[in-house]
Formats: C-alpha cells, structure tokens, sequence
C-alpha cells in the first residue's frame, strides 16, 4: 500500500520532463521558424548574386589636362589599381589575413571563435576597441553591397529616440551582413573573395586596394613591397587615419609590430624574418604626391568649378577631360617664387628655435644612420632615407658648436655638414622666450638639438629650412583672355589644403586704389591735377575719421601721378568722397569681384576683403583696356568619345565697365608705380610694366598685382590668423621681389614691348611732382597719358624749343594716318 505514492511521484516528475521537453521542441520550432521568417524577409531586401563584386572594372576617371598636355590630374570615385593574387608576393595577403581574419581559411562566413577572441581582447583593455570581429568576408559586405545601410538621415526625434533607431538599424545591417557572408561563401572561392578585398579595402590617402596603396605610400608596385610594408599597409586597415604613417609614424610602428606578431604566432614568417622587418627603414613618397598629379590647388579648384557645372556623378565617373589653361612652366616657377618668398621673410623674421632633441642615448644610433626628410605639416623627423637630396628639407642634430661663439656643425646621418655662416649666426644668437606664466632658464641652442635644414647648392653646407609661419598666394592669368596660366593656394599643400588664391577673402589694402583712381579719370581728372596730401577728416555716422598715411608723413601738393605712385592714403580718400562710393562700387562690380563691398568711405583705404582671384580679375579688366576679363581654368571639356561638352573659347568679350582711354590712362598711371614708386624693385624684370602695391592695417596683409602686355601676376601675403606679419612689412617689399621672381623666370619670350594705346588718348611730357610741361633735358619727365579733350591749358603750348634738337619724339599713337607727304610724329608743343 506505501509503493503506490512513489509511483504517482514518478509518473508526475516523468510528465513534468515530458512538458519540459515539448515546450523546448515547441519553442525551438517557433524560434526557428521565426529565425526563418525574418531571413526570408531580409533576403527580399538583400541581391540575389553577386556579380556586382565580380566586377571590378573602375569607374571612367575624369582627367585634366595641361595646356601641354601632360596629365596635372584626375577624379574618380575611387584610386583603384587592380591586381591578381597571384601577382602578389604572399607575405601581403598574408599580413592581411594576420591583422584581419586569422581563421579566414577554418571559417564559413562568420567566425564564432574570431568574435569571442575580439570581446576576450576587448574586455581586457578597459573597454576601447582592440580588435574587431568581423571576417574578411562580413568586411566585404559592408564595404559594397550594404554601403550606407545604417544612414538615418534627419529624423522628428529625440536623442533617445534617435539613438534607439540608430541601434535598431546597425542590428538589422549585421544581420543582413551575416546572411549574405554566408551566402558569398557557398558561391566563390576562398580565393577570390580573398582577391576581392585585397582590392577593395580603404588603406587611407584615397587609396583603395594594396595596388593603389602601394604606389600611394610607397612609390612602389605590389610585386615590390617588403614585409615589412605589407605589414604597415595591413594595420591601416584599423584606422587608415590614426596609422596614417605620414600623419604618425610612432603609431604606424607600433601598428606594424602587431601585425608582425600575428604574421609570426601564424607561422607566415619566421622570428628572423620578423626582426628584420622591424629594423627596415620605411622610405615614404613625398607627400605632396599623394594629391593630384601636379599643381594640386589648381587641379583643386577645376573640380569644384566642374562640380558645380556638371554635377558629381558625371565628374567622377563620366571619363570627362579637361583640357585646362595651366601652363606646367609658369605653374612651376610660381610655386618656387612664392616658396622661396615666404622662406626669405620667414628667416628675416627670426629663428625660432629647435624643432625637437635627440635623446643622449639614441644619439650614436643618429650618427651614421639614414637621413630623416620631414614633409607635410609636422616637425616629424621618424621617416628615414638613404640619400640626402637637393630641395629636400631634413631634421638635422646639432653635433659641433665651437667654442668661439661662430660656427654650427650638423649631423644628417649620413653626412655632417655646417650651416652656412648667417644661419649659425642666428641659430647661436637664439635665446627660448620669456613665459611669465612658466619662468624657467632662458634655453640656448645645444648639442642633440634638431634642426630643419636643405642643403646648399653646391652641397657643401646647409641652410636652416624652418617652415614658415606665414603663408601666401599667386594668381597668373593672360590680362585679355583670362585664362589663368598658374595658381598656388599656399605654402605647401600637404599641409594646408585651403586654397588662398580662390578662397581667402583678405583686406586688400591700397590695392584698391586704381579703380578708386579709374573713377576719378572718368569724372575728369587727369594724372597732373594737384591735390593736397595733408591731415583731411571726414565725417561718418559713427563720427570723424582722420586717415593717416603709411609713414604718417606728408608730401603737400601732388600730382595725381605721383600720389598713386606713392599710395598716398589721404588723396584716395578726398577722390572717394569726390567721385562717389557708388561709382567705385559699380567700377569694382563691372570687373567681376563678388565679395562684400561696405558701403562705407574706409573702403577707400581698402577695407574690403576679396580674393586673389577677385583682385587679379579686376586688374586684368585695366589692363584689357577697360573691359572686363572673365577668369577660366581650362579652356575646353570632351567626353570619353571625344565629343566638345563645353568650349570656353568661344566666350563672347565681356562689357565694357570704363572706356579704354580711361583704362589706358590708369595704365600710364600704374607704370609710374613700378618707375618711381613703390614698386621700384620691379624694374628688374626689364619690360615695360604698371601695378600697384598694398598694405592692410597693422601690416596684417602685404599684395601686389602688376602686368605687362602678356602678363598679369597678382601676389599675396598673410598669416592665416590675421595676425600681423611684423613691422614695417609692406607690398612693395616683400610682394614684388616675389612677383618679379617668377617674372624672371616665366614671362614669356616675347618682343619687349609697351602697352598698346587706344584712340582718344592724348600724350604730354610732364614734370611728375608739379605737373607742369617738362623742359627739354629734364632727366625725370614722363610722357603721361590723358583722355583726348581734358590736356590742362599749360601743355596745350608747351615748353618752348631753341633748337630742334630738343625735339623728343612721343609714343607712337595706333594707326598713323597714311599719306603721300611728310609724316609728323607728336612733339612736345602738342599732341592732340
């Protein structure tokens, strides 16, 4: 009778697991069904083949070309270069397979395993992101096919609400991830999918795939990259920015020796092989060749002016060529000129100091080493080179500072070499600032000390290369068609990709004062009224302001002439309040400038702030004889059948804003700028040539533009801060030795000749301070242009002659009239 409750107690436990057991087959059923349901619905929303992967023939690259032919650039989607895997030598996909997806070969899509290792890491390291979980085959996925699934876009929510979405949305992209990596598994090859990302992955710097990131980094073709490279470009994969060995190479190192680890715990390489890829030198292509083929601020700027004219699609993929107005010789001299420029100020500004130290111990490992080139925008000096070369800027360490105060010897690596005499000179002279802040000693230079130098011309020494703190521009265009036959944005592109020449909107100082003075012309001035150049106060809404000259000095009566070739602050001010600031505006709009124009009279004294493209442009339109001059960076677009998208030749002339005896007056004006004023220096380039200089308040900006028949060149320089440049730097000292550098160097080889003269022009020869008729023999006269009918009455007689000796022929007007008898050429009595 007692056994029968231990039976029902069986029978109960054993109902119990039964229940258990259908409810676990039920619900796995139901899971699994559910897991099926939701696959099939992804799968609606996933390709059904992969051929797009198949596919790996790039994009039409849109090219630009200069008026020389050569390839200065192009735009694609994508800086692709395929290669096969069998041209790869094996330690690349080896180091790949290392650093990426260890069980590439064991796996089926997804690594389970991979994924426990990832969090195992990733635990251990206080939570920052070590190592990812994702196969080379998830990787692949969500680098095509799923591109831009987890893009919200702008949504009515919360930041709660928006981030639950957020999540939401990345558990559906990996899941769609995992669905297709499984499915990329069954249909290709190990092989090929290994192919495929290998040509596929970001390595940073544009480049795509290890082909594109070979040349990119290294100069080199695939077949020809070491371990040690391959290692470098496998850990970019992690954060092609932060590994960047151009913007770090510390942590490119220590993302190198990872990989390598991982290439020798995986029986890849070997312990020896591995310890010489760790001492190997990494040579790395200069920098500025990671951008565009050549002059990339002017390749720059033809792809946003295309952009916006045909759109992105058609630019990066359309195979679209531009055949741009860029000349590679002039192009080239503009980049040096302004280089070298800036370099010059930056050295009569001061040493500033050491770039860095060689610790005591590594010091020896210096010596007879490689040499360190630095690039870009840093003081890096960890790159390392066998050879020192010309142009090139180096670190070098301070090894000799002889004891008689003269004299300072440097260590290059493979070579040491002193510095030239005025650069050990400044460099034993240093002395750190004084911070109130953190008094300490005051530091002079040492031995260990680093110091950024190039090598002489000869070889034999070095120079100090400091990078220079300021920066600049220079716009070169043809002065009748516009077409700009050289651009550089700044310094150096590779560290600033901010374009100055055609984004930098700077006060221009007085440069403004030739369309002030072009208004005055037209009003009926000419270039030897006289005015006074004394204090002169205006009134304004916000009271009386009181403009000063630039040496607040003054000159009293002056011509014209001599106040522009002078840049007299107060006369351009009295002209403004003449004439009118519309007028001025209206002359400035006429030529094409954009920018903001205050309706204020300070803009007299050059307020505005424009570009260097604007300014170019509005002088060009003086030199065109009054006609505007649109700017155009390339002259012609065909597509990939050859077919003319747009010609830019066939433009029709622009309006005319003042009449051309009024641009030719101004012109005659100018040249008197560079003949006797402030722009003396260029004289040198021996051509008949005008400008004008210009100085912003607190020496902030520094400009000149000036152009002979063939050429117009406008100069600029600044700091980007708006900080000053230093005191008593100017236009005419700084801008045009820059100006008549290139001008030396690129003008084309054309007859010397003077600027063309329109008709209505009338000539007299002047004394330039008085304005009266110049008397035969006066060494300092000029023949001054005036519009034909405003010749003052005291050069309607002239100086009386005593001697036809005397007799000094004028320029020569256009078109003289044909005649059988005596040609007479305008003398001195007249010349109407």
């Amino acid at each position: 009778m007692k056994a029968k409750p231990k039976k029902r107690k069986r029978l109960r436990f054993l109902s119990v697991l039964r229940l258990l057991l259908l409810l676990i087959v039920y619900g796995a059923s139901l899971a699994a069904a559910l897991i099926y349901f939701a696959v099939n619905e992804l799968n609606k929303e996933l390709p059904q083949d992969f051929s797009e992967l198949l596919d790996y023939r790039p994009n039409r690259k849109s090219t630009v070309l200069s008026s020389d032919g050569e390839e200065i650039g192009s735009f694609s989607v994508e800086n692709r270069k395929i290669v096969s895997l069998d041209r790869m030598p094996p330690h690349v996909p080896a180091a790949f397979l290392s650093a990426e997806d260890r069980r590439f070969f064991n796996h089926k899509g997804f690594d389970p395993i991979g994924i426990a290792r990832a969090a195992f890491r990733n635990f251990r390291s206080d939570g920052e992101i070590k190592q990812g979980g994702s196969t080379i085959t998830q990787q692949i996925i969500k680098q095509t096919l799923l591109v831009g699934e987890e893009v919200i876009g702008a949504l009515d929510a919360t930041p709660e609400e928006y981030e639950e979405i957020r999540k939401a949305q990345k558990y559906r992209r990996k899941a769609k991830e995992l669905i297709l990596a499984i499915r990329l598994e069954r249909e290709l090859t190990k092989a090929e999918i290994l192919t495929i990302y290998l040509n596929h992955v970001y390595l940073g710097h544009g480049a795509y795939g290890v082909g594109a990131a070979a040349r990119t980094y290294f100069g080199k073709e695939i077949e020809d990259v070491t371990i040690a490279e391959a290692a470098m470009l496998a850990g970019l994969v992690a954060s092609p920015t932060k590994y960047a060995p151009h913007r770090n190479m510390q942590l490119a190192r220590e993302r190198q020796l990872y990989v390598l680890n991982a290439m020798r715990d995986e029986k890849y390489i070997s312990d020896a092989e591995r310890a010489v890829a760790l001492a190997e030198p990494i040579a790395l292509v200069d920098g500025s060749d990671l951008n565009h083929l050549a002059s990339p601020y002017f390749v720059e700027h033809i792809r946003k002016v295309a952009t916006q004219r045909y759109g992105n699609r058609e630019l990066f993929k359309g195979g679209l060529k531009f055949y741009s107005t860029l000349d590679g010789r002039m192009q080239a001299a503009a980049e040096g000129a302004l280089k070298r420029g800036l370099e010059s100020l930056d050295r009569k500004l001061g040493f500033r100091g050491p770039i860095g130290k060689v610790p005591e111990k590594q010091r020896a490992a210096w010596t007879n080493g490689p040499a360190h080139p630095m690039s870009g925008a840093s003081d890096d000096t960890s790159a390392l080179s066998d050879a020192v070369l010309p142009d090139q800027t180096y670190g070098a360490m301070v090894v000799e500072l002889p004891r008689n105060g003269v004299g300072v010897v440097v260590d290059l690596g493979p070579t040491h070499l002193p510095l030239v005499p005025d650069d050990a000179r400044d460099v034993r002279a240093w002395r750190s600032p004084y911070d109130p802040k953190a008094p300490r000693p005051t530091e002079v230079i040492k031995v260990g000390d680093l110091l950024p130098v190039r090598l002489t011309p000869e070889g034999k020494a070095v120079t100090l290369a400091q990078r220079p703190k300021l920066q600049g521009a220079m716009v070169v265009m043809e002065p009748t068609t516009g077409r700009v036959v050289a651009a550089v944005g700044g310094y150096d592109w590779v560290a600033s990709q901010f374009d100055r020449a055609t984004q930098a909107r700077r006060q221009v100082g007085s440069s403004i004062k030739p369309w002030i003075y072009a208004a005055a012309v037209e009003a009926g001035r000419t270039p030897v009224d006289m005015m006074v150049d004394g204090p002169y106060s205006v009134t304004t809404a916000t009271g009386v302001w009181t403009p000063a000259n630039y040496d607040n000095r003054y000159m009293g009566n002056v011509t014209l002439m001599t106040a522009l070739a002078f840049s007299l602050n107060t006369i351009s001010v009295q002209l403004a309040v003449q004439v009118g600031l519309d007028r001025i505006i209206e002359i400035m709009r006429g030529f094409g400038i954009q920018s903001d124009i205050p309706r204020h009279i300070s803009i007299s004294l050059g307020t505005p702030d424009l570009t260097p493209l604007e300014v170019a442009t509005g002088y060009a339109g003086i030199a065109n004889l009054g006609r505007r001059v649109t700017p155009r960076f390339f002259d012609l677009v065909t597509d990939t059948g050859g077919n003319v998208v747009e010609d830019l030749r066939t433009a029709p002339p622009g309006p005319q804003v003042i009449s051309p005896e009024v641009a030719y007056t101004m012109v005659g004006m100018m040249k008197g700028v560079v003949q006797r004023g402030t722009a003396r220096w260029a004289l040198q380039i021996g051509r008949p040539a005008a400008g004008k200089t210009g100085t912003s308040a607190n020496y902030r900006d520094v400009w000149f533009t000036g152009f002979t028949t063939d050429l117009l060149a406008t100069v600029w320089i600044g700091r980007d801060d708006s900080t000053p440049i230093g005191d008593k730097i100017t236009g005419g000292g700084v801008a045009v030795p820059i100006w008549v550098d290139f001008m030396q160097k690129a003008h084309p080889r054309t007859p010397v000749r003077d600027f063309p003269v329109p008709e209505n022009v009338t000539f007299a020869r002047v004394e330039p301070w008085s304005g009266s008729p110049a008397y035969p023999g006066y060494d300092e006269a000029v023949w001054a242009p005036f519009v034909r009918g405003t010749l003052p009455y005291p050069h309607l007689s002239g100086y009386p002659l005593s001697s036809f000796n005397q007799l000094i022929v004028a320029p020569a007007l256009p078109n003289p009239p044909q005649s059988g008898g005596l040609q007479l050429k305008c003398s001195t009595l007249k010349c109407l």
